[in-house]
C-alpha cells in the first residue's frame, strides 16, 4: 500500500512540476510569514507532557531572507523543549522553493510536513484527488488556537467540504500587493507630498525620474515584475494599486448574471495605456519584463534604486530599512495606504486570509499525524506570540511589553541570528498579522493602515472557486501576456492585444466562465 501511494505521489510532483507554483503575492509573495506573531518564552508550559519522546516533524517551508543559525540556536532548543518535539525544518528561498517542493511532492515519503505555498490552487486539488495528503478533518476537532481562525477562511480551503491542508491565518486586507511603499525621503528632498492619487503618484514618478536621486542614472522610479501568465493575465504584477484606482474588478466580477474578466472591461486599455505610456518616459524598471517575483521587484527598493514598491504595510520593517540604510544612510520609507483614480475609484483586494496550506503527506503514518497537527496548534498559541517576536527572555530580549520586544543591541542582533519567528510554523489568527515592525512608531503606522484599508475591499466573486479548464490549459493567458507586454514596449499595437482578448473569451474562457458561474450560483442562488 504504502508503495502504491508513493507511485501516485511521483505521479502528481508531475502535475506539480508542470508549471511554476504561485508565489507570493496575491498571494504571490508573501514577506509577512510567521514574524509577524509568537510569544516570550519561559520554557515552561508544552504542547504535551515531556514524559513521552519527543515527536521528531521533518517540515519544508518558504524562506524569505536569510536563514536561522544552523548552531546552537536557542530559539529551536526552547521551542522543542516546550513541544516535545524535534524539529528538522528545511528552508528553501522563495525563488528555489516551487521546484524544490515538486522534488519533495515526488519523494512521497521524504518529510512530515510541507507547505503548499500556492494553497488550494488547481495544482494542490490535482494532488489531493491523487491521494497525495492526508484529510485532516478529524484531527482538528480537538485544536484549541487552530480553531480561532475564521470560518471563511476554514471554507475557502475546504475541498469537499474537507481540510487537506491547515491555513497560516493572513489578514483578509493588506497581503500581497496591496499597498505601494515610498522612498519618504526622496518625497522630502524634492518638496512632494505622499501621493494620494494616481496623477500624484505619476508626477512623483516623473520627479524621480529627472532628479535622479539615486544617482549615475541608476533610479528606478518605479519597479514591478512580470506575470507569470498562466493563471492570470500580464504584462506585468505589482500593480494592484493602479488597477483599481482605474476602476478594474479583483480579477473576476459578475453583471447581470454572467462572469466577467478584468481583461474584458474598459477599464482594461485605460490601465495599458497608462502602463505603456509610463513605459515610455522610463519611470518603470527596465528589467520588469524579467523579473519573476516580488522579492526580486522587493530588491530593487532594498538596493537603493528603486522609488516606489508594490508589498504591504509589513515592508515597513526595521530589517528592510536597516538594509536600506546600508547603501543611503537617511533612507526612509512610507506606505500608500489607498491610491485614489480620476473617477474617485480605489480600494484593496479581499484575500482568502491564508498563505499557503501545511499539507502532511499521506505516507505519514496515521498516529504521527494528530502528533503533527498538536505541534501547529501548539505554534499557534499565544505564547509563542511573544516568543515569535521577542525570543526567550534574557538571551533575545529583557521584556515583551505592549506587544513591542524590549531589546538590548546584544539580544536584538542575537534574536536576528536566531530568528525565532521562523520555527513558529502556524502564527496565531491575528487581523494586524501584516503589522509585524518591533518599533512602537512603525508598528503604530502599519495598524493604522491595515485599519484604513480594511474599509475599501474589493470582492473576487471567484475566489474560493476552481476551473477544471483552467487547470487543463495552465498557459490559457499566455499569448495574451505576451501581447500586452509588447503593447506596454511599444511594439505592438491595440488591435493586435483585442484580438488575444476576444480569442481568449471566445475560445477556452467560455468553459472556464462557466464553470466558475456554476459554482458561485451554488453559493448565490
Amino acid at each position: 500500500m504504502k508503495s502504491q501511494k508513493k507511485h501516485l505521489l511521483v505521479l502528481a510532483s508531475l502535475a506539480l512540476m508542470g508549471t511554476t507554483l504561485a508565489g507570493c503575492g496575491g498571494n504571490k509573495d508573501e514577506s509577512a510569514n510567521s514574524s509577524s506573531t509568537g510569544s516570550t518564552s519561559t520554557a515552561g508550559s508544552s504542547a504535551s507532557t515531556t514524559a513521552s519522546a519527543p515527536t521528531d516533524i521533518k517540515a519544508m517551508t518558504i524562506l524569505f531572507g536569510d536563514p536561522p543559525a544552523t548552531s546552537n540556536n536557542k530559539a529551536l532548543e526552547d521551542i522543542e523543549k516546550r513541544a516535545n518535539v524535534k524539529l528538522n525544518i528545511t528552508f528553501v528561498p522563495s525563488e528555489a522553493y516551487s521546484d524544490k517542493l515538486s522534488v519533495a511532492v515526488s519523494a512521497g515519503d521524504s518529510y512530515d510536513l510541507l507547505l503548499m505555498d500556492g494553497g488550494k490552487n488547481d495544482k494542490f486539488l490535482n494532488l489531493v484527488k491523487m491521494g497525495a495528503f492526508h484529510d485532516l478533518t478529524p484531527y482538528i476537532e480537538n485544536t484549541t488556537n487552530l480553531k480561532l481562525i475564521d470560518d471563511l477562511v476554514w471554507n475557502n480551503v475546504k475541498i469537499e467540504d474537507k481540510v487537506y491542508g491547515i491555513p497560516r491565518p493572513r489578514g483578509l486586507y493588506g497581503g500581497g500587493d496591496a499597498s505601494f511603499i515610498i522612498r519618504k525621503d526622496w518625497l522630502d528632498d524634492y518638496g512632494l507630498e505622499l501621493p494620494t492619487t494616481l496623477d500624484e503618484l505619476t508626477n512623483v514618478l516623473q520627479v524621480f525620474k529627472e532628479k535622479d536621486p539615486a544617482g549615475g542614472g541608476k533610479t528606478v522610479p518605479l519597479t514591478l515584475y512580470a506575470s507569470e501568465g498562466g493563471s492570470a493575465p500580464g504584462p506585468f504584477s505589482g500593480t494592484a494599486p493602479i488597477r483599481f484606482a482605474l476602476g478594474m474588478p479583483f480579477d473576476w466580477e459578475v453583471q447581470d448574471g454572467q462572469a466577467i474578466r478584468d481583461v474584458e472591461t474598459p477599464e482594461e486599455q485605460t490601465y495599458l495605456d497608462w502602463l505603456r505610456d509610463a513605459w515610455s518616459q522610463g519611470l518603470i524598471d527596465k528589467d520588469s519584463p524579467v523579473l519573476k517575483n516580488q522579492q526580486q521587484s522587493r530588491n530593487k527598493l532594498l538596493a537603493g534604486v528603486a522609488g516606489v514598491f508594490a508589498g504591504n504595510v509589513s515592508d515597513l520593517n526595521e530589517a528592510n530599512i536597516e538594509q536600506l540604510r546600508q547603501t543611503d544612510p537617511d533612507a526612509e520609507l512610507a506606505v500608500i495606504d489607498l491610491l485614489e483614480g480620476p473617477n474617485g475609484d480605489k480600494g484593496v483586494g479581499v484575500q482568502n486570509g491564508y498563505y499557503g496550506l501545511w499539507a502532511i503527506p499521506s505516507s505519514v503514518p496515521e498516529e504521527k499525524v494528530q502528533k503533527i497537527i498538536d505541534f501547529l496548534d501548539f505554534s499557534a498559541s499565544e505564547e509563542n506570540i511573544a516568543f515569535s517576536k521577542a525570543g526567550v527572555t534574557g538571551i533575545h530580549s529583557s521584556e515583551f511589553k505592549d506587544g513591542v520586544a524590549v531589546q538590548t543591541e546584544e539580544q536584538k542582533a542575537q534574536y536576528d541570528l536566531d530568528k525565532p519567528s521562523a520555527f513558529v510554523l502556524e502564527n496565531r489568527s491575528d487581523p494586524y498579522v501584516y503589522a509585524s515592525s518591533k518599533v512602537p512608531a512603525i508598528l503604530e503606522v502599519q495598524k493604522k493602515s491595515l485599519d484604513v484599508i480594511s474599509e475599501f475591499g474589493i470582492v473576487n466573486p471567484f475566489l474560493t472557486y476552481n476551473s477544471e479548464t483552467a487547470a487543463k490549459n495552465p498557459d490559457s493567458f499566455s499569448k495574451m501576456s505576451a501581447v500586452m507586454t509588447q503593447y506596454v514596449l511599444g511594439e505592438a499595437d491595440w488591435a493586435a492585444v483585442q484580438k488575444e482578448i476576444d480569442a481568449w473569451a471566445n475560445g477556452v474562457g467560455i468553459k472556464i466562465k462557466q464553470e466558475l458561474l456554476d459554482q458561485y450560483n451554488v453559493d448565490h442562488p
